[in-house]
């Protein structure tokens, strides 16, 4: 085919954005609006190492976008300039646990981060037992204090006690000399603090700060500041923002929602050539950014673990002759675990799952008697289409197929309502 003889099908540049820098996730704002008492409570928190007295426990939770890992990051950057100007000393080491989802990825990370690239620690082979000491060896060669950020920390289940318990107490376990090691805990479930070991709590939890849901203003306020960095001027209609907010506060408060939201209703304006970004754009940008945010959380934020759990979940509810309860959740979890030749998790284990995509909007849990025979028990729903849980799990984040997608196991989202649970389990 000759595109010489095309038209080209791309915009003319710069009609609608001016930069769209800061809509990256990883982009740290300069200005953080509208969690005053929150970094006052967390620099309160911090002071003692400024101060040269050591590092506190701090626990942080809050529903996802509530700012929680933002501010982390931007009082790291705050430590790191104000310890350098002291002359404190201070290794500041950060850990998603979505990624490094168990307690053994947990500290090859931490270790592999204190030492050079020719020497880390390979992936298959340590035990624990070795981890632990090598990692104590080299926090012990390190100057002054250290602080481990150890974010989405509910991923890392039964693990938590064990990891909660150990780095709190290190000096006093004689596991080390010298250095004094501080743990900021973050966990999207405000639910997490409860089911820790009451040791753990009495240590981890010396400051808590909670993250509330944005309302309506605060999100207005932080749309308006991100409005006038991305979009050229004067180019958004009155009441685009305030629309976007209003919509983003009836859902979880969440300011990452809230600008999704604002920036797709720019990529329609762009699309259709527009002079301007309008609410009809904001309204027919829900519908994609809704749709997103399922795949993104279902390939994302999940799991391994939890994919499994989500899976079984969908089964269930799309069969018409099935229960989405709690047991039967568990006995078709199992049934897939075979399949796949993966581990299964205890049940509290994989209601642990279930309660952490629930957080994610992607279920609703209903409590119901089912008689005498059959007792009380937690019935799990879908909050979102099943045509888009299948979507979503049949590729990982990468683009590549995933490992349930490779076993046969998810059902074509266009025949999600045919599907059956014996059919594929």
């Amino acid at each position: 085919m000759d595109t010489s003889t095309m038209d080209s099908p791309f915009d003319e540049p710069g009609k609608i954005f001016a930069n769209k820098r800061p809509l990256d996730e990883d982009y740290t704002p300069e200005t953080i609006l509208c969690r005053e008492e929150e970094i006052s409570r967390y620099s309160e928190a911090l002071q003692d190492i400024i101060e040269g007295f050591g590092p506190n426990n701090v626990f942080i939770y809050g529903q996802t976008g509530n700012g929680k890992t933002v501010v982390t990051k931007k009082m790291m950057e705050f430590l790191r300039a104000e310890t350098a100007q002291h002359d404190i000393p201070v290794t500041i080491l950060e850990i998603n646990c979505n990624k490094d989802d168990s307690i053994f990825n947990v500290l090859i990370s931490l270790i592999n981060q204190l030492r050079q690239p020719d020497d880390q620690v390979p992936e298959q082979g340590p035990t624990k037992g070795f981890l632990w000491s090598t990692l104590y060896e080299e926090l012990d060669t390190l100057d002054g204090d250290v602080v481990v950020v150890l974010d989405e920390i509910d991923m890392l289940g039964a693990d938590n006690d064990k990891l909660l318990y150990e780095f709190p107490r290190a000096r006093k376990m004689g596991s080390l000399e010298d250095t004094r090691v501080g743990v900021i805990g973050i966990s999207n479930n405000h639910m997490f603090k409860d089911s820790l070991d009451p040791r753990v709590k009495s240590t981890l939890c010396e400051y808590e700060i909670f993250f509330s849901p944005y309302d309506a203003t605060e999100l207005t306020e932080i749309l308006s500041h991100y409005a006038g960095l991305v979009f050229r001027e004067d180019i958004v209609d009155d009441g685009v923002v305030e629309l976007c907010a209003a919509r983003a506060a009836q859902e979880q408060g969440d300011a990452r929602e809230a600008l999704d939201l604002l920036e797709t209703a720019g990529n329609i304006a762009r699309k259709r050539d527009a002079g301007r970004v309008t609410e009809d754009h904001v309204e027919e940008a829900g519908n994609r950014v809704e749709e997103q945010r399922v795949l993104t959380i279902v390939r994302e934020q999940l799991t391994s673990q939890m994919k499994l759990a989500m899976l079984a979940t969908a089964f269930l509810n799309i069969d018409d002759d099935a229960s989405p309860r709690a047991k039967n959740i568990y006995q078709v979890y199992e049934n897939i675990c075979q399949v796949c030749d993966y581990e299964p998790r205890s049940k509290r284990r994989v209601n642990d799952f279930l309660d952490s995509i629930r957080l994610y909007g992607l279920l609703e849990r209903d409590e119901r008697n089912l008689g005498r025979a059959g007792g009380r028990s937690y019935i799990h729903t879908l909050e979102v289409s099943p045509e888009l849980v299948f979507e979503g799990l049949k590729y990982d984040q990468d683009g590549s197929e995933s490992m349930l997608e490779r076993y046969d196991l998810v059902p074509d989202p266009d025949d999600a309502q045919q599907a059956r649970l014996m059919s594929y389990v």
